[in-house]
């Protein structure tokens, strides 16, 4: 079977390492990773280290929908690796990979345009998908969950 995987970039105004520690905190985690109107985090377990597992735990309607997985790398604050494994994937594995990059002159201001920020390109990787629906409803989960990030860093 093909298969197939996804890519999606943001520019966030912030620095690499402050985002990095941002998934991997589950205080932070939990108020930023949002992933579509109407979904809620119940519970976040995090363990952040290679092998270390982590449950997060959305809900959506009065239903819980668990998502899983497990840290493989984490180098920061440049990459992080993990499984992910929802009813979305079927509950089977696929392999999603974060980088952070700095990005060099590209400083932009905070919303009074007194002070600079540090701007990082977030690129997040999917692999592992089975087809174009599971495409589709994780490219529309992780841009929200990027957005929601992007919302949490300028507050």
């Amino acid at each position: 079977m093909d298969r197939k995987s996804l890519k999606i970039e943001k520019k966030i105004n912030a620095d690499a390492t402050k985002l990095f520690r941002a998934w991997l905190n589950p205080n932070d985690f939990s108020r930023w990773f949002l992933s579509g109107d109407g979904i809620g985090i119940e519970s976040v377990t995090i363990d952040p280290k290679p092998g270390g597992k982590f449950l997060i735990n959305m809900s959506l309607d009065g239903k819980i929908l668990p998502h899983e997985g497990e840290y493989i790398t984490i180098d920061e604050p440049n990459k992080l690796v993990f499984t992910w494994r929802s009813e979305a994937t079927e509950n089977r594995d696929t392999i999603v990979t974060i980088t952070f990059e700095e990005l060099e002159n590209s400083n932009s201001f905070d919303k009074k345009n007194t002070n600079k920020k540090s701007q990082t390109l977030v690129t997040l990787y999917q692999e592992e998908l089975l087809n174009d629906i599971q495409i589709k409803m994780h490219h529309h989960g992780w841009t929200s969950i990027l957005d929601s990030l992007n919302d949490w860093m300028d507050s």
